[in-house]
């Protein structure tokens, strides 16, 4: 005889399902399967203009990137001598496509002007898995 199913493991099924189909509250949460561009994503973005570094680097690790701050190389043409260009913080994150088979790799460059953002530049890569 086949076993009744109880209402207390109904009950815990429903509030597992609700749970897992809870939308995150964040307004500003980055889901990157919603990005088709590198320009969407710098759209999205232009709201942390202005913002200063650690806040920019706070909402950036909120969801989900890796940040760290780079600065460019700057070549003396005179001297021949390599030198520190403009520092800009620099987030990544990878998301899976193609059914799993390619990689989407984002990179988020804010650019920094006395510790505030003064612009951002969204770019991917594509990297196969297989």
């Amino acid at each position: 005889m086949p076993a009744a199913i109880s209402p207390i493991r109904t009950l815990a099924f429903a509030v597992l399902l609700t749970l897992g189909c809870k939308k995150n509250p964040d307004p500003h949460h980055i889901d990157l399967a919603d990005f088709k561009s590198p320009r969407q994503l710098s759209d999205t973005l232009q709201y942390l203009v202005s913002m200063t570094e650690p806040v920019v680097w706070e909402a950036m690790q909120s969801n989900g990137f890796h940040c760290g701050e780079r600065s460019g190389i700057v070549v003396d043409r005179s001297s021949g001598e390599l030198g520190s260009g403009k520092a800009h913080l620099e987030c990544s994150q990878s998301l899976r496509v193609n059914l799993g088979l390619r990689r989407r790799m984002w990179t988020v460059k804010f650019g920094l002007d006395s510790g505030r953002v003064r612009d951002i530049n969204a770019d991917f890569i594509y990297q196969d898995l297989g």
